[in-house]
């Protein structure tokens, strides 16, 4: 069934008024039932449809149910255990208490409510780009380091499944402890075939006026004798490697909660 606007029903209440038109013809050139037509002939006739308050639209589709006081206290004590998002919210909920059926949208509204989230009107957006993403996992691992409270700390991602493959904490941020978390992830999940990093130290050896052709370092060496494909981002680019920041600023957050990087 078609929408209708005030102009169409005006249109409708003026012909079904002249009877020159049955209601089926009325109702077909609308592409709505003749019930309706002869409902909105019943309802405005006699009115001055001109007037801004007389047509109006009830809103589409069924009436909100409200939100109880239950579902508050369910949604407010999984927050406080695992600090998350709708989405993620509503995946523990299903694997944890099967009876709790909320909807993602449910949850973020109770989140809204209890001042636990916020609106975020770019992402109600939909984007013009999209995102490039490997459709099977140990195609392309993300890699980078990141500085918490004098800690270095070094992840590998997996581009497909957002699996962390790869974690250290060490004193320095070096391409020797690079290499270690590698070939550590590599025995445990398999090698993938490639690695995308930036042009840090850490990854790569970096040219320098008095050295114009540097040799490999050690974690160039190690891509190369396990066979990977070493991937350096475009300078000053941060969206190449986005994923990953990302993850970062996810775990820092939630590092607030835990306390340990381990069981963040």
């Amino acid at each position: 069934m078609r929408k209708l606007n005030k102009r169409k029903v005006r249109w409708i209440v003026k012909e079904m008024g002249k009877r020159e038109l049955t209601a089926h013809d009325i109702a077909r050139t609308q592409e709505i039932t003749p019930r309706w037509a002869r409902e909105i002939y019943n309802r405005y006739k006699g009115k001055n449809l001109y007037d801004p308050g007389t047509i109006t639209f009830q809103k589409p589709g069924r009436r909100p149910r409200p939100i109880t006081d239950d579902e508050k206290e369910l949604v407010l004590s999984t927050y406080q255990e695992m600090p998350m998002g709708a989405v993620s919210i509503e995946k523990l909920l299903k694997k944890t208490k099967r009876d709790a059926e909320l909807s993602h949208n449910r949850i973020h509204q109770i989140l809204l409510e209890l001042d636990l989230s916020h609106k975020e009107p770019k992402k109600s957006r939909r984007r013009k780009w999209v995102r490039y993403e490997r459709e099977h996992t140990n195609s392309l691992w993300h890699t980078d380091w990141f500085e918490h409270d004098g800690e270095n700390i070094i992840l590998f991602e997996d581009d497909a499944s957002r699996f962390i493959t790869g974690f250290g904490t060490f004193r320095n941020a070096t391409s020797t402890n690079s290499a270690k978390i590698l070939r550590t992830a590599v025995n445990e999940w398999g090698k993938p075939v490639q690695i995308i990093s930036v042009h840090g130290t850490q990854f790569t050896s970096i040219e320098r006026e008095t050295c114009k052709n540097p040799r490999p370092n050690v974690f160039q060496r190690t891509c190369s004798e396990l066979e990977i494909e070493h991937i350096k981002a475009r300078v000053k680019h941060p969206q190449t490697n986005g994923k990953v920041e990302r993850l970062i600023s996810s775990l820092k957050r939630y590092y607030k909660h835990f306390g340990t990087w381990e069981r963040t």
